[in-house]
């Protein structure tokens, strides 16, 4: 025998309307997916520029990202197409700072900022570096180097220290003659 509406308990009509708007989600959704099977799906065409050419866009036939930085042409002087920047002071710059943390590196606008790093003989001193390439031209006034250091205080907080700009005019003279020597290099061999 089924109990009048008014018999049931109040709590089974809660549920009951809860559950109503569920049942009828699910049947409309099993309707829509029933009417998408006899819809026809054709594949996309493929776009001839999107297909994926070499081992990587910045990276040349070799697969080595410094490949893309090398000199094009018998102008010595100037980077190849894809620098804005001189690509000897581009390439030193890189392998002398390959020992800190690369945080930026924009070799259209010459930029290359380090991460912190610490020093090795002491632990208590860490630096970054900046260095910016102002120009086309394998000269100093076409390189920038900023160095910044800080040293570990009380409870391990770090502090600025007074830059060290001898330090600063080492690491731009050890990017230079490394600049130098790979433009001798490549002279060279060509």
């Amino acid at each position: 025998m089924v109990k009048p509406m008014s018999q049931t308990h109040p709590h089974q009509n809660t549920l009951k309307m809860r559950i109503m708007p569920s049942m009828l989600a699910l049947l409309a959704s099993t309707a829509l997916l029933a009417a998408c099977s006899t819809m026809e799906v054709k594949q996309a065409e493929i776009n001839p520029t999107d297909e994926i050419k070499g081992p990587g866009l910045f990276s040349g036939e070799s697969g080595n990202i410094l490949e893309g930085f090398k000199s094009k042409g018998k102008d010595n002087e100037t980077a190849s197409a894809s620098l804005g920047v001189n690509t000897y002071l581009w390439r030193a710059s890189l392998e002398t700072l390959s020992f800190m943390p690369i945080k930026t590196a924009d070799s259209a606008g010459g930029v290359i900022a380090t991460d912190w790093s610490a020093n090795p003989t002491n632990a208590n001193e860490r630096v970054r570096a900046n260095v910016l390439i102002l120009g086309k031209r394998l000269q100093a006034s076409a390189l920038q180097v900023t160095l910044f250091k800080q040293t570990k205080g009380k409870g391990d907080t770090w502090a600025d220290t007074p830059r060290d700009e001898a330090s600063a005019r080492a690491l731009e003279d050890t990017i230079l003659t490394q600049a130098r020597a790979l433009r001798i290099r490549e002279q060279a061999a060509q």
